[in-house]
């Protein structure tokens, strides 16, 4: 190897720990969360099933009730308020009705909180205007998913701060 290849050598090297150590200095997870609403046969309703960060969810738990000591890894009553949270910035209505949506319960798994939720089925007429806004109050760059999976349908609608209401019908007609 000449002299001249090993110093390219070594420079490619330095300049690949650099690269590397700058992505993982800035490797802090996106402010997301997913929902994915379907039909369960079984049950005759419709799932909503959410999936949020545990130090996100955390995080919001803190500020929005001002107790850092609340720990939704282990407290049944942090798991409970953030079930409330939830519940109070996440809704549907169809035709101008809410949607009564039943808190079904949660869980802790690798790292997520799920809620789930569920109502009676959905109908495939008519016009939906859903509101998912949950931890933005908290996370200004927080975006939610939702996979709407009903009717044959299979949208996905973005919800930022700035677009916290989206307007879909699930019988594939235009919403405007």
């Amino acid at each position: 190897m000449t002299a001249f290849m090993r110093i390219a050598f070594t420079a490619l090297a330095c300049l690949m720990i650099a690269f590397t150590s700058a992505m993982s200095a800035d490797a802090h997870p996106r402010k997301e969360a997913e929902t994915e609403i379907s039909y369960n046969e079984n049950a005759n309703r419709v799932e909503i099933i959410h999936r949020y960060r545990i130090h996100d969810s955390e995080s919001t738990l803190h500020r929005v009730h001002g107790d850092t000591s609340l720990s939704i890894m282990t407290d049944p009553r942090a798991q409970a308020l953030f079930g409330e949270y939830v519940e109070s910035r996440f809704s549907i209505s169809h035709n101008g009705q809410a949607l009564p949506l039943e808190l079904v319960g949660g869980e802790i798994e690798d790292g997520f909180v799920w809620i789930y939720q569920t109502t009676p089925e959905m109908p495939a007429d008519g016009l939906y205007v859903m509101r998912s806004n949950e931890l933005m109050d908290v996370h200004q760059d927080q975006t939610n998913i939702v996979h709407v999976r009903l009717h044959g349908l299979n949208e996905t609608l973005i919800f930022t701060r700035s677009t916290p209401w989206a307007t879909f019908r699930l019988d594939g007609s235009d919403t405007y």
